[in-house]
């Protein structure tokens, strides 16, 4: 074996909670788990060439907490040697799926679920031995594809910015079967609203079994992106499996196009590092403001509901409700506190380079750092590591969107994680 060759291997695994389990994603929900409509799922991508190991996870969970990614990353040094700073732990963000795995934060968490927490890392670091028994020489190729129709600006469908891009990481055996397949594209997988009381990966996992319908012995994962401002609120035909369906099934398309475009290659460079990050806190209202506030967004909220307002504008207006109510609580629970610290990744393999961030960028943010990536592939990876929240942008600000309102940063910390991910990218 040359001292370059790729080596690769994945591991899918099962990580649904026992029946009765709350969710996360929905503050009008009621109501913990009554059942299964899919299972949620993790995947462990396993990459070696030389002396590097890389791995690359998925989940089907709302987000994750730093504590947990680093008890998985130190657990996969331990078992197979994989340095903490080449593992990503990503999180799809469906809003169907398991409570328990977030860090607290006001307005959002209220608890965490540290047995839950437990099996899903001890499965994942078993993943990682079974995935380190299976690997075998591989080629690897990425591509790109547009894959419109999914999302839409959900403050500004008509004009609002969308990342419709769909980047594409295929790793296959030296027989042209594909071993494993990442789909990265930024999207709220909310088809399934907060009436729904079965976990379900929601879109992302009627992607993944439409492509398995192809490709049954592939492990494929899911990424997301600019998914910060946008949802399936205005895409979305209804609320139901049977769109979760259709939604997958337009993404399922673009990625396997994407697959047989590409060209794959049989070495790849393995590089990655991870920088700590301040994400300072935006003044808050007084307590007498913020309830001001929240009274004024609640009587738009009744007039519009009397006047009969559409059902997106309601939507709109409820959300802003949320926000308010989750900027009081921050005014209240963050008094005295200045930041969150958190951390950001960057992965490189072959000519793609992933960039983790911990939390909600929006699209500006995510399309401004493509284009000034220095890399022919560039994929941002929402959700990852850990979950801060919204990073709200100006216009998001300005605009007073749910968004803004519920996350406790300002404008500056989109750009504070945009400006190191560069400088990451850029001295890689």
């Amino acid at each position: 074996m040359a001292s370059d060759e790729l080596l690769a291997s994945a591991v899918e695994i099962d990580i649904t909670p026992p029946i009765g389990v709350g969710f996360d994603g929905y503050a009008a929900r009621k109501g913990n788990s009554q059942g299964i409509h899919d299972p949620l799922l993790g995947q462990l991508l396993l990459l070696a060439s030389g002396d590097r190991q890389l791995v690359l996870i998925s989940l089907d969970l709302l987000g994750t907490s730093l504590d947990l990614s680093q008890q998985v990353r130190e657990g996969i040094r331990e078992a197979i040697g994989v340095p903490p700073d080449f593992t990503l732990v990503a999180c799809s963000h469906t809003h169907s799926g398991a409570a328990g795995f977030l860090p607290l934060q006001p307005g959002i968490t209220s608890f965490q679920d540290p047995e839950l927490k437990q099996m899903v890392a001890r499965k994942l670091i078993g993943a990682s031995v079974w995935a380190r028994e299976g690997l075998r020489p591989a080629r690897l190729g990425v591509g790109r594809g547009t894959a419109a129709g999914i999302g839409l600006n959900r403050n500004d469908p008509e004009e609002g910015p969308v990342d419709n891009e769909v980047i594409v990481l295929c790793v296959e055996d030296r027989g042209g079967i594909p071993i494993a397949v990442m789909m990265n594209h930024g999207c709220h997988p909310t088809v399934l609203g907060y009436q729904n009381l079965y976990f379900s990966a929601d879109y992302p996992g009627a992607a993944r079994a439409n492509l398995r319908r192809i490709y049954p012995d592939t492990v494929f994962l899911f990424t997301n992106g600019a998914s910060g401002d946008v949802s399936t609120r205005f895409s979305r035909r209804q609320q139901s499996f049977g769109e979760v369906e259709r939604m997958g099934r337009l993404l399922a398309g673009e990625v396997l196009k994407v697959m047989q475009t590409l060209t794959t290659r049989p070495t790849a460079e393995l590089r990655a590092r991870t920088l700590s990050v301040e994400l300072k806190f935006r003044p808050f209202p007084d307590r007498q403001a913020a309830q001001r506030e929240v009274a004024r967004l609640q009587a738009e909220l009744d007039r519009l509901k009397a006047s009969g307002a559409g059902h997106g504008e309601i939507r709109r207006a409820t959300t802003r409700v949320e926000g308010a109510t989750a900027q009081l609580l921050m005014a209240q629970e963050l008094a005295g506190r200045s930041s969150n610290a958190s951390q950001i990744q960057m992965l490189s393999i072959g000519d793609l380079a992933l960039v983790g961030l911990p939390g909600e960028p929006f699209t500006r943010t995510v399309l401004d750092l493509k284009a000034a990536s220095p890399n022919r592939f560039t994929g941002v990876i929402s959700y990852a590591n850990d979950y801060q929240g919204y990073f709200p942008d100006a216009h998001s600000i300005e605009q007073g969107s749910y968004e803004a309102l519920i996350s406790p940063y300002g404008a500056d910390v989109a750009k504070t994680l945009s400006e190191s991910a560069l400088d990451m990218l850029r001295h890689e």
